[in-house]
């Protein structure tokens, strides 16, 4: 049975009715009433100095009019900004780098940058100079990754007196357009750059200060040779320090180090290395004359090379020394080799009074040792020679050695326009006076 047209108009209709828990109707009635307050949400920044940075989201009302049912609902429908200067966003944002202090250096002589050249690595194998902080002190030149406090020390090259230093030059300066010094040292080199002359010099001339104030350095040779010439009236105290210091004693192997010292990196001049290698390759070159038929040849072009660098007499003395003392099989023939070139030598070139003492002390042993010996006859003939030779302008002739090495006089024809030729047995060490 249908409602009565009067009660089903009472259900319906009303002033608005509810779908989908969203209320539809005119929106001139009872908006006051039924429109929900507004949620407002304030972000403020906690600081109570300076500008401050206020974000307000705000929701929507609900709506009432009919236009704005299709418009889907949005979660946040304005967004009020208010921005900060430029300048107090970036203090804000922004931590401000803090320099640390400046490294204090109580000892150094000269601090400063420097550029250094060094080696890259397998895609660019070429030298590129890279700038550090160097600091002189009196005992080494240290180098850091920076000036301040918290740098890190990434090298050191230890001064002594055996340091030497290069002075820039204007080639190099026309071809990099730096002023170049360079330290030589026992195992670095370092190669600094810099683009004013007077910091260059100024380098220079503090380096070479603290190397010349250094005490000179002495190698084990030289402080064994004192030890000997201290003890040469104690037999037994001799032979312990000979036993116990093979450095004085033949051996096998190769030099990687002469015996005497030398400045590092020091220029031999004539085309020739420097004296460092140039001592090593002369101890190799005494090895090989154990196994040659003919060593005339190879002892004149060691002659030659004394005759050309003056300070590889000593070092070719000692070296002589060390091979003929405690040899595997005295008097053998590759025994005698050394012996042979150690008579040229004595008939060519005198060495320093240290070395001679070393040297006589030498041969007094040896001819106690094997009296009878052929070793004992070069000593003899040795001993003599030294005492008479003199400075010479040329190396002996493959003549002359080859009767050094026969312990002979060579025989010289001498013709004068007054009186007839004469054979006249002459040496290394005769001279002539015209009368």
């Amino acid at each position: 049975m249908p409602f009565p047209g009067g009660l089903w108009w009472l259900l319906c209709c009303r002033q608005g009715f509810t779908l989908l828990r969203r209320d539809y109707g005119e929106a001139g009635k009872g908006v006051a009433d039924e429109e929900e307050a507004e949620e407002s949400f304030e972000l403020r920044s906690q600081g109570d100095e300076g500008p401050t940075l206020q974000v307000t989201l705000t929701q929507p009302s609900r709506a009432s009019s009919g236009s704005e049912r299709l418009m889907p609902p949005s979660p946040y429908q304005f967004v009020t900004l208010r921005s900060l200067p430029v300048s107090d966003e970036m203090h804000s944002l922004i931590t401000e780098k803090k320099h640390g202090r400046v490294r204090d250096e109580p000892d150094a002589i000269v601090k400063g940058w420097l550029q250094r050249e060094v080696r890259g690595g397998i895609k660019t194998p070429w030298l590129r100079p890279r700038k550090y902080w160097f600091v002189l002190t009196e005992d080494s030149l240290d180098y850091y990754s920076g000036c301040d406090i918290s740098a890190r020390r990434l090298g050191s090259l230890v001064l002594t007196s055996l340091c030497s230093v290069l002075w820039p030059d204007k080639q190099t300066y026309k071809e990099t357009g730096y002023w170049a010094v360079t330290v030589f040292g026992r195992k670095h080199c370092y190669r600094l750059y810099t683009e004013h002359l007077n910091e260059a010099v100024h380098w220079v001339c503090a380096l070479q200060k603290v190397i010349v104030s250094k005490a000179p350095v002495q190698t084990p040779t030289q402080i064994l040779m004192c030890d000997i010439e201290e003890n040469r009236n104690s037999p037994e105290v001799l032979e312990q320090i000979y036993h116990n210091n093979p450095i004085l004693c033949y051996t096998a192997g190769p030099l990687y180090a002469p015996l005497l010292p030398f400045p590092y990196a020091a220029p031999g001049g004539q085309g020739y290395a420097g004296l460092r290698d140039e001592a090593v390759k002369l101890f190799h070159s005494l090895q090989q004359l154990e196994g040659v038929r003919e060593p005339a040849l190879l002892m004149q072009g060691v002659l030659q090379t004394c005759h050309d660098l003056p300070p590889l007499v000593d070092e070719i003395y000692c070296q002589l020394v060390k091979q003929t003392t405690e040899p595997p099989v005295p008097g053998a023939p590759a025994n005698l080799r050394y012996w042979q070139l150690l008579t040229c030598m004595s008939y060519t070139f005198v060495p320093s009074l240290p070395v001679l003492c070393y040297l006589q002390l030498h041969l007094q042993r040896t001819e106690k040792r094997f009296p009878d010996s052929e070793m004992a006859q070069y000593g003899h003939f040795i001993t003599e020679a030294v005492h008479r030779t003199k400075g010479r302008e040329c190396v002996p002739s493959l003549e002359e050695i080859a009767r050094l090495i026969g312990r002979q006089e060579m025989v010289c024809t001498v013709q004068s326009p007054s009186t007839a030729t004469c054979q006249v047995a002459i040496a290394s060490h005769t001279t002539v006076q015209e009368h």
